[in-house]
């Protein structure tokens, strides 16, 4: 999907993109950055499994990282300086809060009046916390499978000043000090891949104003399927998509595109590829 919606981005703002895939060998990430940078690439757009490379490389001094790559200790977006500098962001988790807060506009909200339950606590877990404490959420609570792993991510997240608390999956919120303010559930685990749903404790979804999964697919993830009963506003993980690529696009162009307009195109696309399968 990314290099369709780069172009959509690009040609929205008359800028001329060559935008392609190029596979690294797995022992040669680094030599491969140095020949995009010798072949005059301005960026890059980083994934699995090199996101953690790409936060290393640039952890090494000239280079820089952003405080959302050096929080999630991975990165997904590196832009190639004049001077030969890398420099490394991640741009998930403001792409996913640019997303949510899109949506709780619809009802009047905005994240900074609400509290964040977080499912999982692995990479893409670590991915949004930056961005959830500069988007000034309330309160973050992270429930894993594995609590010690939840605990962890909640305490690094109560060292860049966002007030936090881990536990297991089924621990209803009376457990925790919770403000009054409104709940997002985000699903950032990798159940949706399996067809699988948290079991989450019920309690939660009665303070929920939102439910989002960052997976994403043609047709509803299993997570939200789940939930087609409950009077309750649900997303899966395609908004996320674009508006990370949306930061990406701005960090190597200083251009901001329009998300939405590529964000219809894309689900279209999505649902047309799903018809021909």
């Amino acid at each position: 999907m990314s290099p369709f919606i780069h172009s959509n981005f690009a040609a929205q703002l008359g800028l001329p993109l060559q935008y392609e895939s190029v596979l690294a060998p797995l022992d040669g990430f680094a030599q491969t950055v140095a020949a995009l940078q010798a072949a005059g690439v301005k960026g890059a757009n980083v994934t699995v499994p090199f996101k953690l490379d790409a936060f290393a490389l640039a952890s090494a001094s000239p280079n820089s990282l952003t405080p959302a790559a050096e929080f999630a200790q991975a990165a997904n977006t590196l832009k190639f300086n004049a001077n030969g500098t890398v420099l490394a962001d991640n741009t998930d988790g403001g792409g996913l809060c640019r997303d949510l807060n899109r949506q709780l506009n619809t009802l009047g909200l905005h994240l900074e009046q609400c509290q964040v339950l977080m499912i999982g606590a692995g990479g893409a877990a670590s991915g949004c916390v930056a961005a959830f404490q500069q988007a000034g959420v309330q309160h973050l609570t992270v429930l894993n499978r594995t609590v010690d792993k939840a605990r962890q991510l909640a305490q690094r997240a109560e060292a860049i000043d966002l007030p936090a608390a881990g536990g297991g999956l089924d621990t209803p919120p009376s457990h925790f000090d919770l403000p009054g303010t409104p709940v997002v559930i985000v699903n950032a685990s990798s159940s949706s891949l399996k067809g699988d749903v948290p079991a989450l404790h019920p309690d939660w979804y009665e303070r929920a104003v939102l439910v989002y999964d960052m997976m994403y697919a043609a047709e509803p993830t299993a997570f939200i399927r789940s939930l087609s009963k409950l009077d309750l506003p649900c997303s899966d993980g395609l908004g996320m998509l674009v508006f990370q690529a949306q930061l990406a696009f701005e960090v190597w162009t200083g251009q901001s595109p329009n998300a939405l307009e590529t964000l219809t195109k894309v689900r279209q696309a999505l649902l047309a590829k799903a018809k021909q399968q």
